[in-house]
């Protein structure tokens, strides 16, 4: 009997008996190389169907010629139909439906201008200013061909299905729209022409694979594109499709190119389920088609709960499966609580957009060969192992550790675990964090680590160990002009935290740093003072946080209107009596601004060694991690963890 009796239910699309409720959404990885299936993206998919999903959807595969590039396996091509079928025997074999989700991205790019981008109608794409080639008609019918022979490749080569992706702003949804498509002939105009694209793809794969084929359709439940398609327009599409050519599945996704990309992948910013009242509308204009809900379901009763309420018939889940590709099997098992949560960061998506291999804040194996291995295995020889420092890292190296057979004693500073992210889990729109550290925590607890405060290397000494993780983290460093004045950003916010009050006047941060917890400091600074002036020696911010968690962070900063100012090319000079004076970088010229009631910065990390000399000094060997080993984000922090854990 398990606890999520919905989610553990079969359902049966086009004949094909799915094992539960539970799919793994088309997601990403940079895994393919020159347009081939590679053993990496294997291992990468059937973890997920080992994990218990009952549906698998591929990452996007070029479904045309003109769609291709390096990182998308070339589904159109037949020269890739021997790695097709390995993918498939991999997935298929452990139970799970695979279908690979077809794809043309048409005018839409992330990076420079593409001088060769087709699309409906020469309308430039908001996030790289490509302009495309209008397609004749000619073409269009084309590229419907090329779709259906993609789609009976990936059944030869034994998948379940396909996934047609319509949403995101890419070559589908582009007809889909009256922005991107102003076409005046069978392709364009209303809703039933600038269907007829999707509606065309969709009839010609069910003539070609047959009834016993899946067939899903990702289309907008909202583009945020002003004049574009919302709600209301979405349900009109959707009436147009499903009334000639039905598919056997259909999921809303949300966003586009350009200042609406963020609805893509909402962050933990954003509210669970944000875009749920969009699908009882959709619902109803699909006609009786099952419907996948997706987008921020965080955990297995709201799952559950989202099934119960009939919203959704299925529920795919992306980033949730990338931090724990076992979630299917802990949640029907009756142990949801060994999940190992997403926190909704969308590291995932800044590594993919910094053209990196797929990788996970909370997931260390993720995106590497050993996500689809068994746990590291039992040390040969158990040795007494000290951890310093109760942060991420040197939590993940305890329980690593510790789980291996190790005798592990963790030394940390505070009442709590969690070192700086605890700080970070408690700032606006952060939560999601202390979830993961409360994963954290009780991981080494269930392992055995002793817990001991202090940091110090007597204790350490005291305790003989054989070997020594140093997970001491780090210090902002005070900007370079000397005697500054002021405090650093996390002094800043334990002091604003510990006393809950608002304050009045002016608060000035100098950011330094571009990490995303200086942005929810910001916030917080937001909420406790009636304006915010922000200073930064770069030419913009938030530069080192992925691009979607980056619109989020504009967007929020600017919601507060003129009680927020950014100035960029700025480094503080001094500050005293209330005033502080900057200079322009780039000009030299230098600005006073009185009536400062809080002046604090947050300035790249030194590492915190103190500890090191004396411990090497007595002959240890000394592991150095996380910030202790160099200033780095939470996804190395954990990899370093994971990495320290194994190696001792």
């Amino acid at each position: 009997m398990t606890d999520f009796p919905r989610l553990a239910d079969p359902i049966t699309l086009a004949g094909r008996r799915l094992r539960n409720r539970i799919g793994f959404a088309a997601m990403t990885s940079r895994m393919p190389r020159d347009g081939a299936v590679t053993p990496a993206l294997v291992a990468h998919l059937s973890a997920r169907a080992a994990g218990g999903a009952g549906l698998v959807v591929t990452e996007a595969l070029a479904a045309c010629r003109s769609a291709a590039v390096p990182a998308r396996v070339a589904a159109w091509d037949e020269a890739q139909a021997d790695g097709l079928a390995r993918l498939a025997a991999a997935v298929e074999g452990q139970g799970a439906a695979l279908l690979g989700q077809l794809w043309h991205a048409g005018n839409a790019h992330r990076d420079a201008r593409a001088l060769s981008a087709v699309g409906p109608s020469a309308v430039v794409d908001a996030a790289s200013w490509t302009v495309p080639r209008a397609l004749t008609d000619a073409e269009v019918e084309g590229l419907v061909e090329e779709y259906a022979d993609s789609a009976a490749r990936l059944q030869r080569a034994g998948f379940s299905g396909v996934e047609i992706s319509a949403a995101h702003g890419f070559l589908p949804l582009q007809f889909l729209s009256p922005v991107t498509n102003l076409r005046e002939d069978r392709w364009g105009g209303d809703a039933l022409g600038r269907s007829a694209f999707t509606r065309a793809i969709l009839s010609a794969i069910r003539a070609r694979c047959g009834a016993g084929f899946i067939i899903g359709l990702k289309l907008p439940a909202d583009d945020g594109v002003p004049g574009s398609i919302d709600p209301a327009e979405a349900a009109r599409l959707t009436a147009a499709i499903v009334a000639e050519t039905p598919p056997d599945l259909l999921c809303f996704s949300q966003g586009s190119h350009g200042p609406s990309l963020w609805m893509h992948a909402p962050d933990m910013h954003e509210p669970t389920m944000p875009f749920r009242a969009a699908w009882a509308g959709l619902r109803q204009a699909a006609g009786g088609v099952p419907l996948a809900g997706i987008g921020r379901i965080a955990g297995p009763a709201m799952t559950e709960a989202l099934l119960a309420s009939g919203d959704a018939d299925l529920v795919m889940l992306a980033r949730p499966l990338l931090a724990d590709a076992a979630w299917p099997v802990k949640a029907l098992a009756g142990r949801a609580a060994a999940i190992r949560p997403c926190i909704y960061c969308n590291a995932c998506w800044g590594e993919i957009d910094r053209a990196n291999t797929i990788a996970c804040s909370v997931n260390p194996r993720g995106g590497t060969a050993a996500d689809a291995a068994p746990p590291p295995p039992r040390a040969e020889a158990p040795r007494r192992v000290v951890v310093v420092g109760g942060g991420i890292a040197g939590m993940q190296a305890a329980a690593v550790a510790a789980e291996r057979g190790h005798a592990v004693t963790l030394l940390h500073r505070g009442a709590a675990l969690g070192g700086a992210a605890r700080l970070h889990a408690a700032l606006p729109g952060c939560g999601d964090i202390g979830r993961f550290l409360d994963h954290l925590a009780q991981r080494v607890a269930q392992a055995g680590v002793t817990l001991a405060q202090g940091e110090s290397a007597a204790q350490v000494l005291a305790l003989a160990p054989e070997a020594v993780v140093l997970a001491t983290g780090a210090a902002m460093g005070p900007p370079r002009a000397p005697g500054l004045g002021g405090c650093d950003l996390r002094q800043a916010v334990a002091g604003l935290l510990a006393e809950q009050a608002p304050r009045a006047g002016l608060a000035v941060l100098f950011d330094h740093d571009h990490t995303a917890a200086t942005y929810a400091a910001a916030e917080l600074l937001l909420q406790r003072f009636d304006r915010l002036l922000l200073l930064t020696p770069r030419d913009g911010i938030a530069r080192d946080v992925p691009g979607l968690y980056a619109q989020g962070v504009h967007r929020r900063l600017a919601a507060a209107g003129d009680r927020f100012e950014m100035l960029i090319h700025r480094e503080p000079v001094a500050f005293a009596g209330g005033v502080l004076r900057f200079r322009h970088l780039l000009t030299g010229a230098e600005t006073a601004v009185p009536g400062v009631a809080l002046f604090t910065w947050s300035t790249p990390r030194r590492p915190d060694l103190a500890l090191a000399p004396a411990l090497q000094a007595a002959g240890l060997p000394v592991l150095r991690i996380g910030d202790a080993q160099a200033p780095r984000l939470m996804i190395s922090a954990v990899r370093d963890g994971q990495w320290a854990g194994e190696a001792v």
